[in-house]
């Protein structure tokens, strides 16, 4: 089967510095496949370049097929991928349903009007009565909830998750990793950046480590769960996994 992301010797650099240095990588349709590593490692520079956010020095980004390298960010997401970026980046001055209809205008145009959306009560519970309130007022959770929400309402084939725990106690990661399960089981494909190795692990078919811009082990999760270099190297980044109170 040929993959959904393709991606071929990426390089990224900033200011003559490389973030990213010659990684490839590929995401099956209906994969969830994690990029782990220590801050600064260039995992979030990955996800940047393929979302267009970022231009990439040299390598090849293809997308179903279809080379994307390069392309700016609205067509990479007219192509059916969405980025939910590091800190939510929610719009704090709009409501809940505004955000929500912002995000719903690469599919039909800007929406004038609220709309039901079954979907939203399904995975969302916590925020389908607070549709109307400013998005500034929502806790961490859920905010990152908004945020998730936002980037399905774009519909989008692959989503690329970023740090989606971050700044979250092990409660709500927990919450939030639920509901990446219960994405994938309904056929969402993913490549998530995380720095919470456990978790990252648990949930996802494959991983990439990234260490200074390189990869330096890659396999099935399960296996690089297993994996003594890893965990000696790696698994002191991963947050407590005693719950908290919210």
């Amino acid at each position: 089967m040929a993959p959904m992301l393709d991606v071929r010797q990426l390089t990224v650099s900033y200011g003559g510095v490389r973030a990213v240095d010659g990684i490839s990588l590929t995401v099956q349709p209906g994969e969830i496949v994690s990029i782990v590593g220590m801050n600064g490692a260039g995992k979030t520079s990955i996800l940047n370049a393929i979302s267009g956010m970022v231009p990439p020095d040299s390598g090849e980004i293809a997308f179903e097929g279809e080379s994307i390298g390069g392309l700016p960010a609205h067509a990479v997401v007219a192509r059916g991928i969405v980025q939910v970026p590091e800190g939510r980046l929610i719009f704090g001055t709009l409501s809940v349903e505004e955000n929500l209809r912002v995000a719903a205008h690469k599919r039909s145009g800007f929406m004038l009007r609220s709309r039901d959306r079954p979907h939203l009560r399904q995975l969302f519970p916590t925020l389908t009565d607070k549709l109307e309130r400013p998005a500034a007022g929502l806790s961490g959770g859920e905010a990152q909830m908004l945020a998730l929400a936002r980037g399905l309402e774009s519909e989008p084939r692959l989503l690329l998750l970023d740090e989606p725990s971050l700044g979250l106690s092990p409660k709500l990661s927990h919450g939030v990793f639920d509901l990446i399960r219960q994405l994938r089981d309904q056929g969402l494909t993913m490549l998530l950046v995380e720095q919470n190795l456990r978790r990252a692990l648990t949930v996802a078919d494959r991983a990439y480590v990234l260490e200074s811009g390189r990869i330096t082990l890659q396999g099935p999760a399960s296996e690089l769960m297993l994996d003594d270099r890893l965990v000696s190297n790696y698994l002191g980044v991963s947050l407590p996994e005693t719950p908290t109170s919210d």
